[in-house]
């Protein structure tokens, strides 16, 4: 009988990107995306890939890369059979190594398994569909004026969908929902809008009312996430769904806890603050066991969110994929883009795994920091 392949090589690349730099509030300075990659090797030479995005103010985010680093001589010489083991020993490492360095050596090895399948990832966790209707992500531009040119322009693509983020004030972000229901009440285009935690529990009742008169699909994140009570009463006189930020109450735990108090419309979290595709697909199961929609956060590229991507057309109850824009300030050298068609649904990748054709030697030429570990 051949040996059981164990993992003799992990790689870990930290990779800067983006044209520009955007913010997402008028509370937040301009960002920096970086991408922390990972690439898992068997002894059999079969290969796992996995990446998580954040987003910094000065410069690259290596804190992730370091955050992984003391995982690898644990993992090198594992068998891979048991993933779910793997991520339980890793969250035994918590709170020193946190849940996104966990999550994109998680990712990888879900990712190897349904290469080794023969499977696209969504379809190795369980999925049918092939395509989901996108929404386009816009970061905070100068005006309104600035939001409406940039609706005509993507929806002369094909973009149906909108998410808008502005300035975290009421009065003006209820300006802008007003002036975007004004330009586009009636055209069959959706929105939604993320307030990033910024208001009072006055203002987001506030903000909530406007939102729902002009038939928004949901309000994101008016409060912080952890003001469960809050949250509550305002689910309670609105009729616009009410959505967490997703990232500061992101463990299974944590979110089975809070759906307690029926503070959100759904469960909204993402791959890399829950720690990986391992526990978001028992964060998905508890969704759909409180009849909840389950709309992932997605914020990346390609790569970074991939994973999201494949859980979120395997997930039934998930509506919705989020792609950050302008698209061209989050791609990364060497990586494929997910592909939207002109009707505004991302498409699946025909490959295995996530599905993405990375080119290691150029995107190791323009990488920030690479650990490179043997056996």
């Amino acid at each position: 009988m051949a040996d059981t392949p164990v993992i003799d090589r992990i790689r870990v690349y930290t990779k800067g990107f983006g044209s520009d730099r955007h913010s997402w509030s008028a509370l937040m300075p301009l960002m920096v995306n970086t991408d922390t990659i990972t690439r898992v090797s068997l002894s059999d030479g079969s290969e796992g890939m996995g990446a998580v995005c954040s987003c910094v103010e000065h410069g690259v985010d290596l804190a992730i890369a370091h955050g992984i680093r003391p995982l690898l001589p644990g993992l090198l010489g594992q068998g891979v059979s048991d993933i779910h083991g793997l991520w339980e020993w890793m969250t035994w490492r918590k709170p020193y190594i946190g849940n996104p360095s966990i999550a994109a050596i998680d990712i990888a090895l879900w990712d190897l398994a349904a290469r080794r399948a023969g499977q696209p990832l969504y379809q190795y966790l369980g999925g049918t569909r092939d395509r989901i209707q996108s929404y386009a992500s816009i970061p905070v531009l100068e005006n309104h004026d600035a939001n409406i040119r940039l609706i005509n322009r993507l929806a002369a693509e094909g973009v149906t969908l909108f998410k808008f983020h502005y300035e975290c004030q009421a009065d003006a972000d209820i300006g802008l929902i007003e002036a975007i229901d004004d330009a586009f009440g009636g055209s069959g285009i959706g929105f939604m809008f993320d307030a990033e935690c910024a208001y009072s529990p006055d203002d987001a009742l506030r903000v909530a009312t406007a939102a729902e008169k002009a038939g928004f699909l949901w309000l994101e994140a008016p409060m912080p996430d952890r003001n469960l009570a809050d949250y509550a009463a305002l689910k309670s006189r609105t009729g616009v769904p009410v959505l967490p930020a997703g990232i500061t109450i992101a463990d299974e735990a944590d979110i089975a806890n809070a759906l307690q108090t029926d503070a959100w419309s759904a469960i909204r979290c993402d791959t890399a603050s829950s720690g990986g595709i391992t526990p978001m697909r028992r964060i998905a199961s508890l969704a759909e066991s409180h009849g909840m929609k389950f709309e992932l956060q997605s914020w990346g590229s390609s790569l970074s969110t991939a994973a999201n991507f494949h859980l979120t057309l395997a997930t039934p109850h998930s509506s919705y994929f989020e792609v950050p824009v302008p698209r061209q300030d989050f791609d990364i050298p060497g990586v494929t883009r997910l592909h939207v068609d002109d009707a505004g649904d991302a498409l699946a990748p025909a490959g295995h795994g996530l599905g993405l054709d990375v080119n290691w030697d150029e995107l190791e030429a323009g990488a920030d920091l690479i650990f490179d570990t043997s056996a």
